[in-house]
């Protein structure tokens, strides 16, 4: 278990268990690729909290000083060392774009004095409600407006415009909100705001007190779910659509067998490893499309046979090699629940009044999921459903076709 978690650490986990293990719990070090956008943000971060700073003082930092200050953070980078993750964008055209922002927010914004200014880069460490998990929040600009409300102002120097109900704001500006909360208990109303500085847009919301009730269950079920996968070293790797610059890339279970085989420097065990795994891999390709055509070829064959007994009323067809039999009939069957949720309720009531209990069956698969491992009984409960708790080693195949320029592609799996 970390000491402290945080949206970032959260996020992580949701977006690649294996990242997280690498990261938080193995402490793998490995050397951090920088990317221009990632920079371009800290860049502007640091001057941003320049500005307000010496506005909250009554203090406007001129223009020119603004982007002089821009300038030498930029040229205080080793450059060589920061990749454009477009091949077309330049690191020239990122130190544009940030220079572009940074001067229209000083021509909108100045003096820089939205209210009293409570803080900058504040970095709030706090306790999740009712629970004994530490989390930490670093905040951009926390403000008293005129209209008495906190402001948490959270800056965002990329293209895309979210909703607050995306899953990165509601989760990353709630934790922000539950932070501030704690340390201002008596505050009547905040409002939390992504301002992104690219299309100039504010994206503000206010959590309602079931909103943030339901955010602390999610957030203490995240955390348990991260302890549990460490308990059982349980870390899938999920190939994201940053998996390519993820700082553990040649660490990676999901691209250590391509590398090896990319590679002349690698021993020889291993690249014999590689070349077998590589061999049974493509056969199980080659019969898992085989199996794809065959099964559609099935299918339609049984529902021609079906048409057929049903037009002729033959129950059964000769063919070279044997006989095919049909069976038509109809079946009487209970609404379940994935068909009918409230039909399939009430079948539930009508058996428990007709002393019918034999006939329950337990859904063992959602007691486990939603209940023992999100810990959501009592703890006596869980001691006892603990002794009928199985722990077996399962696995998964699953196969991604590549397209005809190389791009993979997710085609399913076999479990």
């Amino acid at each position: 278990m970390l000491k402290r978690y945080s949206h970032s650490s959260l996020r992580t986990y949701r977006e690649c268990p294996r990242q997280f293990k690498f990261q938080y719990v193995d402490r793998v070090k490995t050397v951090r690729k920088l990317s221009a956008d990632t920079h371009l943000g800290s860049v502007v971060h640091r001057v941003l909290r320049q500005l307000y700073r010496l506005g909250a003082d009554g203090i406007v930092m001129p223009p020119e000083d603004m982007i002089g200050m821009y300038r030498d953070a930029w040229r205080s980078a080793d450059l060589s060392t920061i990749t454009a993750p477009s091949e077309y964008y330049t690191i020239d055209d990122y130190q544009r774009i940030g220079r572009e922002m940074l001067e229209a927010h000083h021509e909108k914004y100045r003096p820089f004095k939205p209210g009293a200014l409570l803080g900058t880069e504040m970095r709030c460490t706090f306790t999740l409600p009712g629970t004994d998990i530490s989390l930490t929040a670093i905040i951009d600009r926390l403000v008293r407006r005129e209209d008495n409300v906190i402001e948490i102002c959270d800056y965002k120097t990329g293209q895309r415009l979210p909703q607050p109900h995306d899953a990165d704001y509601f989760y990353q500006m709630g934790i922000y909100h539950l932070a501030v909360k704690e340390s201002y208990p008596n505050i009547d109303a905040v409002e939390v705001v992504q301002h992104m500085l690219r299309s100039d847009e504010k994206v503000s919301y206010r959590y309602s007190e079931e909103e943030l009730d339901q955010l602390t269950e999610d957030i203490r079920v995240a955390v348990l779910e991260t302890i549990r996968a460490t308990h059982y070293d349980d870390f899938p790797t999920i190939e994201g659509t940053q998996r390519n610059y993820c700082d553990y890339f040649e660490l990676c279970p999901a691209k250590r067998h391509k590398l090896i085989l990319e590679s002349e420097e690698e021993a020889e065990d291993d690249r014999g490893a590689a070349e077998v795994a590589h061999d049974v891999a493509t056969r199980f390709i080659k019969v898992y499309e085989e199996e794809k055509v065959l099964k559609a070829e099935k299918d339609a064959l049984k529902a021609d046979l079906a048409r057929l007994a049903k037009e002729t009323g033959w129950s059964a067809f000769e063919a070279d090699g044997g006989q095919v039999k049909v069976s038509l009939k109809t079946n009487s069957k209970f609404v379940t629940k994935s068909r009918d949720a409230d039909a399939f309720a009430r079948l539930n009531m009508l058996v428990r009044d007709m002393k019918l209990d034999d006939y329950l069956v337990i859904d063992a698969t959602a007691l486990m999921k939603d209940l023992y491992r999100k810990k959501r009984l009592p703890e006596e409960d869980l001691a006892r459903l603990k002794e009928v708790v199985i722990d077996e080693e399962e696995s998964r195949v699953t196969v991604k076709l590549n397209k005809p320029d190389d791009d993979e592609d997710d085609d399913g799996g076999d479990s």
